[in-house]
């Protein structure tokens, strides 16, 4: 037996699956056109001279993100060496301190 909510759920499904098959149309034709915008005609000087220069912007590019990246790796790197010495620091001293309860306890219990 289907009840007024089950209508309702099939009629739901059918329009979120037609919005879904509407959603992958538009995707595959924003991506064509994307697509086609990329495409370099290697017989034609204008369109080789625009992907050059292209290329040669986005190596600039790069290369910018790059040295930025290199520096805060750098950074980076100091600190994490920094915050080692600290940990161990403070490892190295409270063992430290252990010993020297350990050895206190000792005496006390020679006593």
């Amino acid at each position: 037996m289907i009840t007024w909510e089950d209508l309702d759920d099939t009629s739901s499904d059918e329009d979120d699956e037609e919005a879904n098959i509407c959603l992958m149309a538009d995707t595959t034709l924003e991506e064509s056109k994307s697509d086609q915008e990329d495409e370099v005609n290697f017989n034609d000087p204008e369109s080789l001279k625009k992907a050059y220069h292209k290329i040669l912007s986005n190596s600039f590019i790069l290369s910018k993100v790059y040295k930025n990246l290199w520096k805060d790796f750098k950074k980076l790197s100091k600190d994490h060496l920094k915050l080692e010495k600290i940990l161990w620091d403070q490892v190295y001293n409270s063992s430290d301190e252990l010993t020297q309860t350990c050895g206190a306890c000792i005496t006390l219990k020679e006593k």
